[in-house]
Order: structure tokens, then C-alpha cells, then sequence
């Protein structure tokens, strides 16, 4: 029975991957999760046919990030065989990238290609994507967009590529009628901010919201206590504020469908966001995600206290409160999963995969039909929210 062994960490790599994983264990393929608990220390939800392997190698043990990233990586070799999968541009992807090296197994990377053009926006995410992606065999682009950045910075001429959608998308389409009835009268300017390089700017941040909320007053404005943003209180931010911690997946796309506008810097909120209809307000200097697509605007950190966001939070609720339509599908159709795991399975028995996605050349991007997928990346000719 081939082994596969998937290398998750953070929040999002378990929403993004573990589905793949549990896919491939029902196809009858034996398969591994390593959990580095990056930066979380629940436990995984997943069939008892699957073995979970939690690290005991602690992140605060070790003197920087790289030495704990080179103990994974040691300890994650001593259990692959096969193939190892990795997802996005974290310090697990990484681990799961140097192990497939050491072990002499194959490496598949889940949204790859991805690429702000900025090795220091987002740090070090743009950096540890672009060497994943360069040590991958098999590599999965979310749209048409990524496959393109991916073709002009690596040689993929030994590398199978595809172009499959985001799997953040799947559970949005699977639990589309629950999400149409929490979106059914959306209010409210919904806030998440993260981002390492963002850090510099905390207090700037948080005195140009309490100033955003006050423009506003009519308006709630919920705020996610994670990140920049953990330590504060809703007083901070005025009477129309309120602070909320993390639910569960479900629990969370609820309240972004419910939300008339978001303010974030995540790529993968984006994404959701997008997809569920939300106009997107992308506080990063740089962006991966989102570029020429309808209802992303972008500002820098250092311009969040300009007139400028008072104008775009102004334009977003006014679309945001309007009724919503069906899902789209920008990033994803919601099979990304389903794509991915069809075709890894096809690859560690040795065959080639004959479905509707198939390898993919620069000259000729082939989805269902010999069509580019409906899934690519959107281009309109503004950016806008107009």
C-alpha cells in the first residue's frame, strides 16, 4: 500500500489539506499526518484510518525558527516513504520540503506558484514558496494567474503541474445553503490583521480603526483577537466595536458571509471572501491573491489612516448590503480536493492520471475539455469595487 505523508502545522495548511488526505486514505493509500503544532497545539479531527504523528519538537525550545524547522525536518524523514505533501508557505511547508530531500521522496506542493513579486512582502512566506515549489515533482496552482508565476521563476520541465482551484473554496461550496442563509442581510465591517511585517505598524493600525469605527457609527465593527490585534479590547475602537476569538471553520465563514464588508491581510480570507461575495479591503503593501479581480481593493499599512480607506470602506459597505448572488467560483469550483487526490493517488501507483486535469505546459493550459478552467483567475478591467 503506498504511504503519503502530509505535513500540516497551522490553521489553515489542516483546512487546505486534511481533506486531501482523507480522500486519498479512503482510495486505499496508507496515509501519515505530521503535525509540527507550528503555532496551535489542538488535536486533529480525521478517520482512525489515519495515523496522526504529533511533534514533540517544541518551536520554544529552539534558538530561531530555522534550527526548529531542521529538527522537523530531520524527524519527518525518519517516518516518509513515497511522497510527502505539503501546503502554502509556512515553516511546516518547509520542514515537509528539506525531509522529501533527506528521505529521497517525492514532494507535492499544494498552492503553488503563488507569488507577490516581494521577497520581503509577505516574510518569509514569498521565499520558503518559491524554494517549495523549486524541490516539488508534483505542484498544484489554485488559478491560471499562479501557474503563470510559477512558469516564469521555475523550470518546470521535469515537474507535473496542474491547475486545480483553492481547496480553501471546497467547504464554502459544500455548505453553500447554510452560508446563503447567514449572508441573507449582511452588516457590518468584519476586521482580521496578521501579517509579521505588520507588527511595526500596531499602534498606527489600531489608532487609524478606532478612527475608521468612529466614521461609521451606524456601523458595527466586529474584531478578530488574533495577531496584531490579540491583546486589544473593543473599548479601544468605540462604542460600535466588539472583539470575537476563533471558531470553528464553519462558525468563521459564517460570520465573513454575514459580514457587508472585510478588512484583513490574509490571503486565505481573501480567497473566502471572495468567493462568498464579500467585498475585500487587502492591507498589504503586496499581493499574491486577488490581483484584477472585481471587489479586491488593496492599501499599504502605512496609508490605513488616510482618507483614502474612509472612501473605500465607504464604497465596500455600500456593495457589501447589497443582495448577494450565487458563489464564485474565482479561486475554486469546490472538486479542488477531489482534483488533488484523484491525481496523487494516480501518481503514487505509478499511473498517469486521465481525468479532466492534466498536466499542464506554458503554451497550453488544458482543463475540462481541453478548455483553460473556469476556476482561473478573474481579469477585469478595474480593480475596483465599482
Amino acid at each position: 500500500m503506498p504511504q503519503v505523508t502530509f505535513v500540516v502545522g497551522t490553521m489553515p495548511e489542516i483546512v487546505k489539506s486534511v481533506d486531501v488526505a482523507c480522500r486519498l486514505s479512503k482510495s486505499g493509500c496508507d496515509v501519515v499526518i505530521y503535525d509540527t503544532r507550528q503555532n496551535r497545539s489542538d488535536a486533529l479531527d480525521v478517520p482512525p484510518a489515519i495515523r496522526i504523528v504529533r511533534s514533540e519538537i517544541l518551536r520554544s525550545d529552539h534558538a530561531d525558527d530555522l534550527s526548529w524547522v531542521q529538527r522537523c525536518a530531520e524527524d519527518i524523514a525518519t517516518l516518509a516513504q513515497g511522497l510527502i505533501v505539503v501546503q502554502g508557505d509556512t515553516y511546516s511547508a518547509l520542514a515537509g520540503a528539506h525531509a522529501a530531500a533527506a528521505a529521497g521522496c517525492r514532494l507535492a506542493h499544494i498552492e503553488a506558484g503563488m507569488r507577490s513579486h516581494d521577497p520581503l512582502s509577505p516574510f518569509p512566506e514569498e521565499m520558503i514558496r518559491s524554494f517549495v515549489d523549486s524541490h516539488s515533482d508534483l505542484l498544484f496552482c489554485a488559478t491560471q494567474t499562479d501557474f503563470e508565476d510559477l512558469a516564469n521563476g521555475v523550470n518546470i520541465a521535469r515537474k507535473q503541474v496542474f491547475v486545480v482551484g483553492n481547496t480553501v473554496c471546497d467547504p464554502i461550496f459544500s455548505q453553500q445553503e447554510r452560508l446563503r442563509r447567514a449572508a441573507a442581510a449582511p452588516r457590518g465591517v468584519f476586521v482580521s490583521l496578521h501579517r509579521r511585517e505588520s507588527r511595526q505598524y500596531r499602534a498606527v493600525l489600531k489608532k487609524s480603526l478606532a478612527r475608521l469605527a468612529a466614521a461609521f457609527p451606524d456601523t458595527p465593527f466586529t474584531f478578530l483577537s488574533r495577531g496584531l490585534l490579540a491583546q486589544s479590547d473593543a473599548d479601544e475602537f468605540g462604542p460600535n466595536a466588539r472583539m470575537v476569538g476563533l471558531s470553528d471553520h464553519l462558525g468563521f465563514l459564517e460570520r465573513l458571509a454575514s459580514s457587508a464588508l472585510v478588512i484583513g491581510d490574509s490571503g486565505g480570507i481573501l480567497e473566502e471572501s471572495v468567493t462568498l461575495g464579500v467585498p475585500v479591503i487587502c492591507v498589504r503593501r503586496e499581493i499574491e491573491r486577488g490581483r484584477f479581480v472585481s471587489g479586491v481593493q488593496q492599501i499599504a499599512p502605512l496609508e490605513i489612516g488616510s482618507e483614502r480607506l474612509r472612501q473605500l470602506v465607504a464604497a465596500g459597505l455600500q456593495r457589501g448590503r447589497q443582495p448577494r448572488g450565487e458563489l464564485r467560483d474565482t479561486f475554486g469550483d469546490g472538486r479542488s480536493c477531489e482534483r488533488i487526490a484523484a491525481i496523487i493517488a494516480a501518481a503514487v501507483d505509478g499511473r498517469s492520471h486521465d481525468g479532466e486535469i492534466r498536466a499542464l505546459s506554458p503554451a497550453k493550459p488544458i482543463g475540462a475539455a481541453g478548455r483553460t478552467p473556469p476556476w482561473h483567475l478573474e481579469r477585469t478591467a478595474a480593480n475596483g469595487m465599482d
